[in-house]
């Protein structure tokens, strides 16, 4: 059996809450939950319910300093319709400097944007 390509997304946040607030609609788009965690827990978790721990997860820490760069987190989505309504979830949960969804290519359809801390997220779908 093929190992999965990644373990996890550790990304890293200023405010926790505001991040929770915005990740929790749209990781849920992709069947992740946030996970159970203790009161001041700066580490929050989103996993698909069910699967092993050993599976893929989102996360992120709180580091009150941080500053973004030009790294990107790309999530797959599973078609175009779902690229246009995760980038409305994404809108309505205050993602920033939103560019798309648009074609970069005939078969790549994406949407790029910022959550509140600054960090490069991306929706796409590869049409084969």
């Amino acid at each position: 059996m093929r190992r999965p390509l990644y373990s996890h997304v550790d990304l890293r946040v200023r405010d926790r809450e505001r991040a929770v607030a915005f990740y929790d609609p749209i990781l849920r788009c992709f069947g992740f939950e946030l996970m159970d965690r203790k009161p001041g827990d700066d580490w929050p978790t989103w996993r698909r319910p069910g699967e092993s721990r050993n599976n893929e997860f989102f996360g992120f820490e709180v580091e009150e300093h941080h500053q973004p760069n030009l790294c990107r987190v790309a999530f797959q989505c599973e078609s175009r319709e779902d690229v246009d309504r995760i980038t409305a979830v994404a809108k309505a949960s205050g993602a920033v400097d939103m560019d798309g969804p648009l074609y970069l290519t005939p078969t790549y359809y994406a949407s790029f944007f910022d959550d509140p801390d600054g960090n490069k997220l991306e929706l796409c779908f590869l049409i084969s």
